[in-house]
């Protein structure tokens, strides 16, 4: 069996981000690229380059060919995108059958892409291999079960599954991602008929959605299969009857539909916007639709059902029409009968959900006002044919809500053996033949309103069973207040109302998710919802502990915090109050109410001395612990005689983005920071119920432009001998902060996968180990995790989608092994595998010194732009020894630190006169805490990382100029007069000086500046061409707004 080994080496002129392609950012028009290898049934994929078109792997790839003719290979590279669907770049085929070994051979590959662009180039080593000798072992591992019994794992393997050889052995392969989603709480309540069983006589399984994700949970073994693929909110699905296959689709930008083996969880079939198109053949090759048709109707269809007596007919519903298709004349055709309160004397509710009598012409429509519908058409005479005419209205049944004045909507309808399956707003499930007769009802569930009735693939029994008795498989129901039941047919004949419940398989979260905290040493995260709900979950045997219920209307939890002693849980709600509640039984133990706002943030000292949160109106409130004056506090303590209330302090403008405790030297410390860009540290140690909260010193603006969105302390490591705040904004930059003189130490790059991060939260590690990381969220969809120190290069960080939207929030477990994410309004809680040491693995293969920031520089290391750096870089040695010398010149590899400035500018990063003295001040100071000495001259490596983590991830587009006019103007007119701009110039914000202004005004403009006078006025737009030399403005501004 031959093997084939592929060396990929590098591509080059991979196509460019056009203006026109709307995106999360344009990014100078970098990409992200990967490789995908086709080779015989195989495939494989590079790791993603970020922010570049020519990107370098020098990867190895490994294909066992099972057939003796070489096949053909198929190479292509897409792009990835964390936030939408990867789209396809380029690609090529070699026929391998005329290939020996070939080393570093180009092959042009073909753009899939309609804009022109330079033909793009991949280089490959092909090698013909041996294949190598495998050893494989089995073992038996053995472990006592919960039932006390010796039982036996096996490890199972799949076919094809990828491996590694070395010496003849095969090696477990390391994790690929340092995030892999290994729980998910909650489902999808709110998708009518989005629960399905999967049941049949071997398996006992569910299927639902949870948020942009599929879930197969075998509740016999509690056990879940993720199916993910959809980047946007699941709005539908189904499962066919055989429960084989099933359909999943989202709606949202680049909206999908999938099509899943149900057996194995592998996407089957994917259909890219498929509401543009219409009727599927999925089970074909072809990618078009079989039949497309437009709804002529503004009443948004929500139902959609085949007619299983004749699959070429189909029907549709929304709230207001009925429209009946069919394909019989080979193209869709429709029609919607017309139905008012006239026809049958009453008023008609809005339609829910509608199916076709099993075996008939007839079709049923439910309405919310609890009635069925019964449409069914005539027989006439087409030529010498009888066919069927179209459909009518000919029976109107109130089937629930018997009070006209308090109607019961029927949310579900589907058919089984012969019956009618109609599930309710009442939480109650009912059976009727198709004479509309009550045969069975179960109406004792109390789990709320039905959203989904779905059967077992499994025979019902007729052995010495009457035949007109009730027989149905076992089914599931699922409600709009979160809960999945699973129903034995037979509990509708108990006299026991509590044997009528029917037995509860998942709990899900009901509204959205507020909080969310883990406990500091136990398995056990607490979550609180909008709707007063406070739930205790252990997150390794997956069970709910413990509920309990506040009034929404007086105490509506919006935070949790834990003690760090794990003595109790803290609540901040909603009217200002917090409580301190028992961590098991969740009962009350104390309540501190200081405030009249909502509590938004809690936190605890780690030494437990101190708690401190923060309100709605952007108050600072401060408890101190009486037993601080202790060595040691006792965990006895009682803690409704613990707190001391010290007062409150409204330090920011504008609203706290960051509120956190730090430990230094056995003393807490305490800092904020806020959208008004200020740094505010709190003087613990002098704040007292006399004097109140104390300030170190005033607030430090920390920001010119840049928002503050969040902060941490640093963790102690090797190699940072100082106390750290970080803090992000939102552009996309972490800059630390001397906790003592509050110096600026250094700028880095963060992530860019998503929006700006908005919490960071240090992963918890031995003490053993050197390395340290991070994990942070943004506003919307994206988490991921971070290696420390902070340095910009792009390997040493990765993103994914966890959410389909908002995040609400992320806490990380006591042992630092999984980061818990909370979706907010999705009601899902995602757990997941925290695995550093692929970050480790991803920042080693993506080199060292400059070699990994070469992904961040356009044309990459061997670009025209790198050169450019280079050749001014020398050049600013030549200015510092002087031009005119014709003495030798001592090449020191180094530039003085006053050159940065003029350095940074020849390259089109014009910085402020801060950003500057950051800059400077971060190479000075850059070893004085190892060697207490400072720095005065910067390398060429060393500057590479200083420009790309300081110039603006984003260039400056029409929208800041016009809101830098709107603030100079005080928005009250779009146009500025020169001498006013003249004015604000010399005496706003970094002033210049009138020799500075005239000289950038002669190097902008030239002699055109003395015809300026009182009268001349300037726009954005004109300021932008005449002065600022943007020769295509509009094309200009088309291209930010994309960014």
């Amino acid at each position: 069996m031959p093997m084939l080994r592929v060396q990929l080496r590098r591509v080059a002129n991979v196509p460019s981000l056009c203006v026109d392609e709307r995106g999360p950012r344009f990014c100078g028009g970098q990409r992200d690229p990967y490789v995908v290898l086709e080779l015989d049934d195989q495939e494989q994929t590079s790791a993603v380059v970020p922010r570049t078109l020519n990107p370098e792997w020098h990867a190895s790839f490994d294909f066992c060919l099972r057939a003796e003719v070489k096949p053909v290979a198929r190479l292509r590279v897409a792009v990835y995108d964390c936030l939408h669907a990867d789209k396809l770049l380029v690609s090529t085929s070699i026929a391998l059958a005329s290939v020996e070994d070939e080393v570093n051979v180009p092959y042009r590959l073909a753009s899939h892409l309609k804009m022109p662009h330079a033909k793009a180039v991949v280089w490959l080593d092909l090698t013909w291999r041996p294949a190598p000798t495998i050893v494989l072992e089995l073992w038996e591992k053995q472990r006592l079960s919960q039932h006390g019994q010796w039982t036996t794992q096996c490890l199972e393997t799949a076919d094809g599954y990828p491996f590694e050889s070395m010496d003849g052995y095969v090696s477990a392969p390391i994790a690929a991602n340092a995030l892999s989603l290994s729980w998910s709480f909650g489902f999808n309540k709110d998708i009518v008929g989005g629960v399905h069983s999967l049941s049949d006589d071997a398996v006992h399984a569910i299927f639902y959605t949870s948020g942009h994700m599929g879930v197969i949970y075998n509740y016999a073994h509690r056990t879940q299969r993720i199916l993910q693929g959809h980047c946007n909110p699941i709005s539908c699905c189904v499962v066919s009857e055989d429960k084989r296959w099933i359909v999943t689709a989202d709606r949202g930008p680049d909206s999908m539909l999938v099509v899943w083996d149900a057996t194995t969880g592998n996407p089957i079939k994917t259909l890219f916007s498929p509401h543009v198109n219409g009727l599927w053949e999925w089970t074909v090759a072809r990618d078009d639709a079989l039949y497309t048709a437009a709804v002529a109707t503004e009443d948004v269809q929500t139902c959609v059902r085949f007619n299983t007596y004749d699959i070429r007919e189909i029907v549709t519903n929304g709230a207001q029409r009925v429209i009946f298709w069919n394909w019989v004349h080979h193209q869709l055709q429709f029609y919607s009968p017309p139905l008012s309160q006239k026809d049958f004397k009453q008023a008609i509710g809005a339609f829910t959900q509608s199916i076709f009598v099993p075996d008939s012409s007839q079709a049923i429509t439910a309405t919310e006002d609890g009635d069925l519908i019964l449409w069914d058409s005539s027989l006439v005479k087409s030529g010498d044919v009888l066919v069927h005419a179209d459909k009518k209205a000919v029976k109107i049944v109130r089937m629930t809500g018997l009070d006209a004045h308090k109607p019961v909507a029927i949310r579900y309808l589907t058919d089984m053996d012969g019956y009618l399956v109609v599930g309710a707003a009442d939480g109650a499930v009912r059976f009727y033949d198709f004479d509309f007769r009550l045969v069975a009802w179960f109406e004792d569930l109390c789990a709320g309103p039905v959203n989904s009735v779905s059967f077992a693939n499994t025979e019902t029994a007729t052995e010495s069973v009457p035949t007109d008795a009730f027989r149905v498989p076992e089914f599931i129901v699922a409600t709009s207040n979160a809960f999945i039941l699973g129903i034995t047919p037979s509990i509708h004949e108990e006299f026991d109302v509590e044997k009528r419940r029917g037995t509860l398989l998942m709990q899900g979260i009901a509204a959205e998710i507020r909080g969310l905290a883990t406990h500091p040493s136990a398995t056990e995260v607490a979550i609180s919802c909008a709707s007063g709900v406070l739930q205790l979950w252990d997150y390794v045997s997956k069970r709910l502990l413990m509920v309990r219920h506040f009034d929404e209307d007086k105490f509506r939890p919006q935070t949790l915090a834990y003690d760090p002693l794990g003595r109790y849980m803290l609540v901040g709600f909603a009217n200002g109050a917090i409580k301190l509640l028992h961590v098991s039984t969740l009962a009350d133990l104390h309540m501190l109410r200081h405030s009249k706002s909502a509590i938004l943030d809690i936190k605890v000292a780690p030494d437990s001395s101190f708690i401190a949160a923060i309100d709605a109106d952007n108050y600072v409130l401060l408890w101190r612990n009486k037993g601080m004056e202790a060595e040691e506090i006792s965990p006895t303590m009682d803690p409704t005689d613990q707190w001391v209330y010290i007062g409150r302090c409204r330090s920011h403008a504008k609203p706290i983005t960051g509120l956190e405790f730090g430990l230094s030297d056995q003393q807490a410390l305490l800092v904020t920071v806020g959208e008004d860009r200020m740094l505010v540290e709190y003087s613990l140690s002098r704040s007292s119920v006399l004097d109140g909260i104390v300030l170190t010193a005033p607030p430090q603006k920390i920001e010119q432009s840049a928002v503050p969105t969040a902060c941490f302390w640093h963790p102690d490591m090797p190699g940072v001998h100082e106390d750290l705040i970080v803090i992000a904004n939102d552009e996309y930059k972490f800059k630390g902060w001397n906790a003592n003189n509050k110096t600026c130490r250094r700028t880095t790059l963060n992530p860019t996968y998503g929006g700006p991060l908005n919490r960071i939260l240090p992963i918890p590690v031995a003490k053993t180990k050197s390395e340290r990381y991070c994990a942070y969220s943004t506003h919307d969809k994206v988490v991921g995790v971070i290696k420390l120190p902070l340095d910009g290069n792009p390997h040493k960080s990765m993103g994914l989608i966890a959410h389909a939207g908002h995040i609400s929030n992320v806490a990380m477990t006591c042992d630092g092994r999984y980061l818990i994410t909370a979706g907010g309004k999705d009601l899902i809680l995602n757990m997941w595998e925290v695995t550093p040491s692929a970050l480790d693995a991803m920042e080693a293969a993506g080199g060292v010194g400059v070699e990994p920031f070469g992904s961040l520089i356009e044309g990459g290391l061997h670009g025209a732009f790198y050169n450019e750096i280079v050749d001014y870089f020398y050049f600013a040695q030549l200015r510092t020894q002087g031009e005119a010398s014709t003495a030798a010149r001592n090449i020191t590899q180094e530039i003085p630190l006053a050159e940065i400035p003029h350095v940074m500018r020849a390259l089109g990063y014009y910085p402020t006169e801060l950003e500057i003295q950051n800059m400077c001040s971060e190479v000075k100071y850059s070893r004085f805490t190892e060697t207490t000495k400072t720095v005065d001259a910067i390398g060429l490596v060393d500057f590479v990382k200083l420009y790309v983590n300081h110039r603006p991830v984003f260039g400056i587009g029409k929208a800041h100029i016009e809101a830098a006019f709107a603030t100079i103007g005080q928005k009250r007119s779009p146009s500025l007069k020169w001498p006013d701009l003249k004015h604000k110039l010399l005496t706003l914000g970094e002033k210049m000086t009138e020799d500075e202004l005239n000289a950038c005004l002669s190097a902008l403009v030239g002699d055109d500046v003395e015809h300026w006078d009182a009268m001349t006025t300037f726009t954005s737009s004109t300021f932008a061409d005449s002065v600022l030399g943007f020769e295509d403005y509009d094309a200009f501004a088309t291209a930010s707004e994309i960014m």
